[in-house]
């Protein structure tokens, strides 16, 4: 969120347009991801795994598509989308790097 402000404020309106469907679009895939994880039967080992790629590569290309299309199309800017693409694995990186410094176990943080 403090991203998208200092977007808003500091670049033009093209770049912030790219930062805020870059988040986006990530922020959706993560939770659709995590939501196909948890709702997994995992007793079914094979189909599960079969399952999961498939909605992986569904998801990818879907995702492939996007971005062609907002480039494409809605004309916003590149860099503010990759931009946006990659907040959000820099924030899970920088919370896992904390939790390994604290030594302590994810769901204790």
């Amino acid at each position: 969120m403090l991203g998208f402000i200092a977007c808003f404020i500091f670049t033009k309106g093209r770049f912030t347009l790219g930062y805020l469907a870059g988040g986006l679009l990530v922020l959706l895939n993560t939770w659709l991801s995590a939501r196909k994880v948890q709702n997994s039967d995992f007793y079914n080992r094979g189909r599960s795994i079969v399952s999961l790629l498939g909605s992986f590569y569904f998801r990818l290309i879907f995702v492939g598509l996007c971005l062609f299309a907002l480039i494409r199309f809605t004309k916003v800017d590149p860099v503010g989308l990759v931009t946006g693409l990659s907040v959000v694995p820099a924030g899970l990186f920088v919370m896992l790097m904390l939790i390994y410094i604290s030594n302590r176990r994810p769901k204790e943080v």
